[in-house]
């Protein structure tokens, strides 16, 4: 079974993933830079997403229970994709904390109220689960994960964070 954990940078893909007992996680950042399928360009990193399929189509093991943690994981077929969401003050705040720049802390919090992901992960993946992490602890995040694919529990479309705009 393949489950993405996508999500705004700063929703807690990572944090989250630690905790899912049930899976081996491939964390996308580490993937892409270790087989070169991106490059830098200016203040972002670019991604070439159809090598990066490619590269991981032939690196994954379907016989086993995996992650792949990343914001650009809903790009890859999985059985389930997590978004992961979190309220636009609280993500703002983990992201200065992460010293991003005042213009990148703008770009994903308003992309997180234009449910951006969620949006592209609805329209590429069959099983969308999302949830809200916002003040949750990552362990609790992951538990829900858990369960949710166990009982077969997919939804989305109950977070709405637009009125901040």
């Amino acid at each position: 079974m393949i489950v993405s954990i996508t999500g705004t940078p700063g929703t807690g893909k990572t944090s989250v993933s630690k905790y899912l007992k049930e899976f081996e996680v491939i964390y996308l950042t580490r993937f892409v830079k270790k087989h070169g399928l991106g490059q830098q360009e200016e203040s972002e990193f670019e991604v070439d997403i159809p090598e990066m399929k490619k590269k991981l189509e032939k690196e994954i093991d379907e016989e086993k229970h995996l992650v792949i943690e990343g914001h650009l994981s809903h790009h890859f077929p999985s059985d389930y994709c997590v978004v992961l969401r979190c309220d636009p003050e609280e993500l703002g705040e983990r992201l200065e904390n992460r010293d991003y720049s005042d213009n990148k802390v703008e770009e994903n919090t308003e992309s997180e109220m234009l449910d951006v992901i969620l949006t592209e992960a609805v329209g590429l993946q069959e099983n969308v689960i999302e949830l809200d992490t916002t003040d949750r602890e990552p362990e609790d995040v992951a538990e829900e994960i858990e369960k949710r694919i166990r009982n077969d529990e997919i939804g989305y479309g109950g977070i709405d964070w637009t009125d901040r705009l």
